[in-house]
């Protein structure tokens, strides 16, 4: 048992599981708030914590058991399983890639609108709290 514990490597198991999915790093980069290049070291890595393995299990939409307990040599006769699975799934949702300054720039404008739309309504509230006033002269 011993030995199966040091076979198992998390980083490697979420990587392999992640291709197999055609998922891109930067989809479980968002879902974990981290850069894709801390989802590159996270995969690397011998043993992930509870939260990493959760995040990923969501994102892959696979049981975190897979995970955890998937050896270096089980993912060939597992891999029928995920084919047959995207197979079934929309192809758009698994290949999410998007620029970052675009979604920073929809940010930025969202966000002004925003403002304009404060700035519009304390308008039209100054405007009827004079209207008040003059009425009540």
């Amino acid at each position: 048992m011993e030995n199966d514990k040091k076979s198992i490597h998390q980083g490697k198991n979420v990587k392999r599981l992640r291709e197999a999915k055609g998922v891109k790093q930067e989809v479980i980069a968002m879902e974990l708030d981290i850069t894709q290049q801390a989802v590159s070291q996270l995969e690397k890595r011998q043993e992930l914590d509870d939260v990493t393995i959760a995040a990923y299990a969501k994102a892959l939409e696979i049981n975190e058991d897979f995970i955890r307990n998937m050896t270096d040599n089980s993912l060939p006769e597992n891999s029928n399983y995920f084919y047959d699975y995207i197979q079934n799934k929309d192809v758009s949702t698994q290949n999410l890639t998007f620029n970052p300054l675009d979604k920073l720039a929809e940010v930025y404008s969202e966000k002004d609108q925003l403002y304009e739309r404060i700035v519009e309504l304390e308008n039209e509230k100054c405007a009827l709290l004079e209207k008040f006033l003059t009425n009540q002269k």
